[in-house]
């Protein structure tokens, strides 16, 4: 079957993702509906039924945390963020303003969607997406369910860290060499061996970790850190 020529790629991160496409031979990432390069892989159902996206879902997210702070028995939250972690698995995230449950790819495919609605001159059917380099064949099989929910009626995975070596390997003057491209993303982590020879790029061997990102490290500042100096230094009379 022949394939399309594709000028799009998106970055579906765990924490942010991005669109970009090909302009002149050059790629050009497309701004968001706030005019950033990334927009925050967050949604939110509103009280009106109706699904927000990017900052101003962050910033909903933000909302319920602080005010599960102040009441943790009323904690019920309509913004789900990190749902790429749990691609590929049977995790349902509820709802209680849509009272529905939605799987990951399910919440991806809005992200997707908020990055398609952000080409305003053409329609776009076909989109590279990247991949962590570890993803298994059920989370590969997931993210390319959500891009068809998109409305995508072709899309490629590319791993990660070898779209971060191409992308580098086309401006680099390095035309002999070993290159080890390491991605550390919000909630992944992956490595990838690259060897040029007169130019030309092959990949020899990836490596990475599915459940190991900034979120990660923010825990453990919170646990090894701040909470241990807390303990010391406060009487607290409860804590989670």
């Amino acid at each position: 079957m022949a394939r399309n020529k594709i000028d799009y790629g998106i970055d579906l991160g765990t924490t942010n993702s991005a669109i970009s496409r090909i302009e002149h031979g050059e790629p050009t990432i497309l701004k968001t509906d706030t005019l950033k390069d990334t927009m925050p892989s967050c949604i939110f159902f509103n009280k009106k039924k109706a699904i927000q996206l990017g900052d101003s879902s962050y910033s909903a997210l933000k909302r319920d945390k602080l005010k599960a702070l102040k009441n943790p028995g009323k904690a019920n939250s309509n913004a789900f963020i990190e749902f790429k972690r749990t691609m590929g698995t049977d995790k349902k995230y509820t709802s209680p303003v849509m009272e529905l449950e939605y799987n990951s790819e399910e919440l991806s495919a809005e992200v997707l969607k908020a990055l398609k609605s952000y080409v305003s001159d053409e329609s776009v059917n076909s989109v590279v997406v990247t991949v962590p380099a570890k993803f298994t064949s059920n989370q590969k099989d997931a993210t390319l369910r959500a891009a068809e929910l998109a409305g995508f009626s072709q899309c490629e995975l590319l791993q990660e860290p070898i779209a971060a070596a191409m992308a580098y390997g086309a401006t680099s003057s390095i035309k002999d060499g070993h290159i080890l491209v390491f991605d550390f993303g919000g909630g992944t982590f992956d490595a990838a061996l690259v060897e040029v020879h007169e130019g030309i790029m092959k990949v020899i061997d990836t490596e990475g970790d599915n459940y190991l990102g900034g979120k990660n490290l923010d825990i453990a500042i919170v646990d090894k850190i701040i909470f241990p100096y807390l303990q010391e230094e406060y009487v607290l009379e409860e804590y989670l």
